[in-house]
């Protein structure tokens, strides 16, 4: 391998892409714009993923405390539910 090639493989990857990797050198303007949009786009789909499991998992907990309080003003509830 020549010393050209090792420089080649030491620029940072811009954007993997169908499991191919994409430098710098091996994107026009063009490209490199669209891969720093997708890049941006993955990172922000990454937060708002971890956003809304946290909402799922809070509003779980919210019905769950909501039941638990429902019960504790109506224990006729409760035992209706025992009998059946």
């Amino acid at each position: 391998m020549s010393d050209n090639e090792n420089m080649e493989n030491q620029e940072p990857v811009i954007i993997t892409f169908n499991d191919v990797e994409y430098r710098q050198s091996d994107l026009s303007e063009e490209q490199i714009a669209l891969a720093s949009r997708l890049n941006v786009i993955g990172r922000k789909l990454a937060s708002l993923q971890a956003a809304h499991d946290d909402y799922v998992m809070t509003n779980d907990y919210k019905n769950i405390v909501i039941q638990s309080f429902e019960r504790s003003i109506n224990p006729e509830v409760i035992e209706e539910d025992k009998e059946e």
